[in-house]
């Protein structure tokens, strides 16, 4: 049987990962002031933090329609017999939802279709895609695929050091991380997902010092089954983090991806982050 897989575009994926590994990538929307834009298609990542701190109007996101979605499933049933779909926190967009609602709208119409809310974001998310398309390569069955999802999910973790809280909070988006707002002074706050939104971890005296914890974050949880060094605008930076956390990667060497314009809307430029999958044993 072959099984088509699908994630969304604040996964975060690298445009060749995500390729060499056959994974659809739906797009949100990104909307600034009077014009809409596709996540990573019709806005890159870099234009987009160019524009973010001057919008006169706050930046939304919104998530793909159930036709989209329609449409992607009924493409992809041309050459697939069946389809597992994992997407972003249903806490924090109704993309989730969309691809429940475009399933139902298809009925018996369509292939079997699993749609897995993942309650994670960015790369987090992404490994948890990457692992089920290697699986299914491999030769899994649909139903060893959700399994997969699912514990991928659970053990996935998304650390993020942000410059300020300020985009989460005119974002919607601060969710249980609300209690650093008003504690903040020189400080950078350290932010991970947990059940699906956002929470407060640590936070770090300076960015020198927030740097030296992300690395020492990689080694408490190896070992790693997949790592990737996340960024928004510092690439110097997320290389600097890679390089000294290489012994901890599981292939080597971590992959280091940008955050695209929905994931950074609401965490700002100088974000850098961890994007990784614990091992079964951790």
């Amino acid at each position: 049987m072959s099984i088509a897989v699908v994630t969304d575009s604040t996964s975060d994926l690298p445009r060749d990962l995500a390729g060499k590994h056959g994974i659809t990538v739906v797009a949100l929307n990104v909307h600034i002031e009077d014009e809409t834009f596709l996540d990573g298609e019709t806005i890159s990542a870099d234009e987009m933090y160019r524009r973010l701190p001057d919008a006169k109007v706050i930046p939304t996101t919104s998530a793909p329609s159930a036709g989209k979605f329609i449409e992607v499933f009924e493409k992809l049933a041309k050459s697939h017999d069946e389809i597992i779909a994992l997407h972003l926190s249903s806490k924090l967009s109704l993309t989730y939802q969309s691809a429940i609602n475009a399933v139902d709208e298809l009925g018996s119409n369509a292939p079997r279709i699993e749609v897995i809310d993942t309650q994670q974001a960015s790369m987090a998310m992404g490994w948890s895609a990457v692992q089920v398309a290697e699986a299914i390569a491999g030769g899994s069955t649909l139903d060893e695929a959700v399994a997969l999802a699912k514990s991928a999910s659970k053990r996935s973790v998304f650390i993020g050091m942000v410059d300020t809280l300020e985009y989460l909070v005119r974002g919607g988006r601060i969710g249980k991380a609300q209690g650093f707002v008003g504690s903040l002074l020189r400080v950078r706050p350290i932010l991970t997902v947990r059940d699906g939104e956002a929470h407060p971890l640590e936070r770090a005296r300076n960015r020198k010092k927030g740097i030296a914890r992300l690395k020492e974050m990689v080694t408490e949880f190896a070992p790693l089954e997949k790592l990737a060094i996340l960024y928004t605008t510092n690439p110097d930076d997320a290389r600097e983090i890679a390089r000294d956390v290489a012994g901890s990667a599981p292939d080597g060497e971590p992959i280091i991806a940008q955050l695209g314009p929905v994931v950074g809307n609401y965490l700002g430029p100088d974000m850098l982050g961890l994007g990784l999958i614990r091992a079964e044993s951790s």
